[in-house]
């Protein structure tokens, strides 16, 4: 049974013979015959056929061992690879589609100068979706916010405790501010009081949005609302649509470089309005962004050095907010 666990792991995720089979490279009767012996052997059924092929008590019973024992393994050919010394090996890593293109390019650099042999493959999902792969031992660790696990199997380390900006135009800050216009600007370097921007038309993320959940706590802390003429998902819209003079939007501090490069290309090509970020008054909530894992998972040497490297580049971040209105 050890010796051929991942057929049950695999079996399990499929929750379809021939696709399983398909997936181990084994044919549909060796694997019918393995599960039968297998329940013959315990004595109880793991999978239910009919209505439909699924799990049973049992078999639940059997995954949760099942993953542990395929855990232990990867711990054990973790903690063999420093013995041996080596300096090859995989690490499969997730963080979410906004974070990918700030983090990854230099995480991939610095790691390889450190780590050659060592393979970096990246996944890209969403969070609840890298929660899954932690547990099921497809993702070794996954970068993403703190605050939404799901399992007391899982542990983290925080990384960077992001702040939250408000992003505007020069055009907007002066259609809106006309008798303050531009002397608000240094007014609101040292914190915009978000009830002066009701008026202002705004692009805001979607409710579910942890960025969004600590906006609206504070603007119910206030007793204040936003005019929100649009939702998206993506910061980078967001920016864009600033640069647009469509409206004003709000930034976490891993996003602050894009906001620069974005002025810079604005004023080489001289298309775009010119933004500016401004710090919130009296905001003294954080969005924690953490490296999440296993609680039970060994790292190999390479991978405690990547996520030295990560909490580095993370560190960079929170310290590089300069930017002049």
């Amino acid at each position: 049974m050890i010796n051929n666990y991942k057929y049950f792991l695999v079996l399990s995720e499929e929750l379809n013979i021939s696709n399983a089979a398909k997936r181990l490279y084994i044919s549909h009767q060796c694997l019918s015959k393995y599960l039968k012996g297998l329940e013959e052997k315990y004595g109880v059924i793991f999978f239910e056929r009919k209505p439909k092929f699924r799990l049973t008590p049992a078999g639940r019973i059997m995954l949760d061992t099942l993953r542990h024992i395929e855990l232990s393994e990867k711990n054990l050919e973790s903690q063999l690879e420093d013995v041996r010394d080596a300096n090859s090996g995989s690490i499969h890593f997730g963080i979410t589609e906004g974070r990918y293109p700030i983090l990854i390019p230099k995480l991939v650099k610095e790691f390889h100068e450190i780590y050659p042999k060592v393979e970096l493959i990246i996944c890209s999902t969403n969070s609840l979706k890298m929660q899954e792969m932690v547990l099921n031992n497809e993702l070794d660790l996954y970068f993403a916010g703190a605050h939404n696990l799901v399992s007391n199997k899982l542990s983290y380390d925080i990384a960077i405790n992001e702040h939250m900006y408000i992003v505007i135009s020069d055009n907007l800050l002066r259609e809106y501010f006309p008798n303050d216009y531009p002397e608000c600007k240094e007014v609101f370097m040292r914190g915009a009081d978000l009830r002066l921007f009701q008026k202002v038309p705004f692009v805001l993320n979607k409710k579910n949005f942890n960025s969004r959940i600590i906006l609206n706590e504070h603007l119910k802390e206030i007793g204040a609302s936003l005019n929100c003429i649009n939702e998206f998902i993506q910061p980078d819209i967001h920016h864009r649509l600033c640069a647009e003079d469509y409206a004003a939007c709000f930034c976490l501090t891993m996003y602050l470089s894009g906001i620069n490069q974005l002025n810079q290309l604005n004023q080489l090509s001289n298309y775009g309005s010119h933004l500016n970020v401004f710090p919130i008054l009296n905001f003294n909530r954080v969005n924690p962004l953490a490296l999440i894992y296993n609680k039970d998972k060994i790292f190999p040497s390479y991978t405690q050095d990547m996520i030295k490297v990560v909490k580095r580049l993370c560190n960079s971040y929170s310290n590089s907010f300069i930017l002049k209105g």
